[in-house]
């Protein structure tokens, strides 16, 4: 080595060590076990059947005061070794089935999980309940809750209540802190920071400066309590804000629309305006309700005078929706009866802003199986728009950047209608099936 050279200490730059996905599970003993592990859960699911409706009649009969116990739940978490959470999803799910028939067939036959079917059998009705019991076999537990949700609804008291117990507390020995909002304060909080956390110009997640998410959210929450002192003008007020909110007919029709918090994040702060002069992000929520809610209605669910939601976060009372309506951006579009917009532009390559809420609202997150992730998500055409594929909702799907990649490069491949069942086909044969949301359709809205 020559007089005064020095040599570089620098780290090496961060590869792909782990095998990529479709060159796992392709062997006979993966199959063979991916095909076990369905048939035990359905085992566990057919016995849970007959379980439950035994639960019913020992219940009935008090049968476990013989046994000392003060309830059905107390002797089950006795004689059973259950958790008390199991044993009351057990006990109640066995009271609502007496009356519904189909849904108590499709668990004894191992056609749905418990954990799917008790959030539907707690809003079922016997008039909804083969219908639910044919749909929900391709829910996930998550969309199964998010239909409870929706069919219960919120109304003004329900709405007054949760911004009552509204709280943020801290923790001093670990430097930690939690909370809880009212819907529409949580939306907003939720949006602004992670507009922040996830800006375009982070490194991607193969970079050596790489920060998980929940880290950039931290420091995102740090950067919104920081600037307010950082205004230009000596101001430390916040300016003035906006929530999103969104109106439209009932019947043939329905709104949506979104709104900012914070102002324009695209342009830069004018001297004196008294707006942040770095990091600015503008919140962005969207709510959908019916017009009935801007004419008086009192709605708390599908069946009565119309129906509210944060998207994301679930259903709001009358008086959340009239609030935000005073100072809100409205995106209008029509609805057909079957909850599928009617003003769609096919031949152009990106969707509309009615279409992508609509789409969002649609699929809660990625369809993909089993994951559902929502924060970071991509519009995907089913057949690609180069191909022919025109750009309406049947023909776009949501997919998180994990999931896109595997359907452009790792050869996932799907097929279906984005608005009823679209089919996933993996490298290796195996299928699986995505479901919208249930709360979407409202031929599916059920009420408590």
């Amino acid at each position: 080595m020559a007089l005064g050279s020095t040599q570089s200490t620098s780290a090496p730059p961060r590869v792909r060590t782990r095998p990529l996905s479709r060159d796992r599970g392709g062997d006979a003993r993966s199959a063979a076990l991916a095909e076990s592990m369905v048939a035990h859960q359905r085992a566990i699911s057919e016995h849970q059947g007959a379980m439950v409706g035994e639960i019913a009649e020992f219940s009935a009969a008090e049968a476990f005061r013989g046994d000392g116990a003060l309830s059905m739940a107390a002797w089950l978490t006795d004689r059973c070794q259950l958790s008390a959470a199991s044993a009351r999803t057990l006990v109640v799910t066995a009271e609502k089935l007496g009356g519904l028939p189909e849904l108590s067939a499709a668990l004894s036959a191992g056609r749905l999980t418990l954990d799917v079917l008790a959030p539907v059998a707690a809003v079922a009705t016997p008039e909804t309940d083969a219908s639910l019991a044919e749909a929900a076999v391709h829910w996930s537990v998550r969309q199964a809750h998010d239909l409870a949700r929706s069919a219960r609804g919120m109304n003004d008291a329900e709405g007054a209540k949760k911004f009552s117990r509204r709280f943020v507390r801290f923790d001093d020995a670990r430097c930690a802190l939690w909370a809880q909002f009212a819907p529409d304060s949580y939306a907003t909080v939720k949006s602004t920071l992670v507009a922040r956390a996830t800006r375009h110009d982070h490194p991607s997640a193969a970079d050596v400066d790489y920060e998980p998410l929940e880290a950039r959210v931290a420091d995102a929450l740090v950067e919104v309590c920081t600037e307010r002192g950082r205004r230009d003008g000596g101001t430390v007020g916040g300016g003035g804000g906006k929530s999103g909110c969104g109106g439209g007919s009932g019947g043939s029709g329905s709104g949506s629309g979104s709104g900012s918090n914070g102002g324009d994040s695209d342009s830069d702060p004018e001297p004196g305006s008294g707006r942040p002069l770095f990091g600015g992000a503008a919140a962005h929520i969207v709510v959908h309700a019916d017009l009935s809610f801007f004419q008086g209605g009192e709605g708390t669910g599908a069946d009565e005078e119309g129906s509210a939601t944060i998207e994301g976060v679930g259903p709001i009372s009358a008086e959340i929706v009239r609030r935000l309506a005073c100072d809100a951006s409205f995106t209008v579009s029509l609805e057909g009866p079957n909850a599928t917009i009617l003003d769609q532009f096919p031949w152009k390559r990106s969707p509309s802003v009615a279409q992508r809420i609509e789409i969002a609202r649609r699929d809660g997150g990625c369809r993909f199986p089993g994951c559902g992730y929502g924060l970071i998500t991509n519009v995907h055409h089913l057949r690609h728009w180069v191909n022919g594929g025109p750009t309406v909702l049947s023909n776009l799907i949501t997919l998180c950047p994990a999931h896109h990649s595997r359907v452009h490069e790792l050869g996932w491949k799907m097929s279906g209608d984005a608005n009823e069942l679209v089919t996933f086909s993996g490298p290796h044969g195996r299928q699986s099936v995505s479901s919208p949301s249930p709360a979407w359709r409202r031929s599916l809205r059920v009420r408590k």
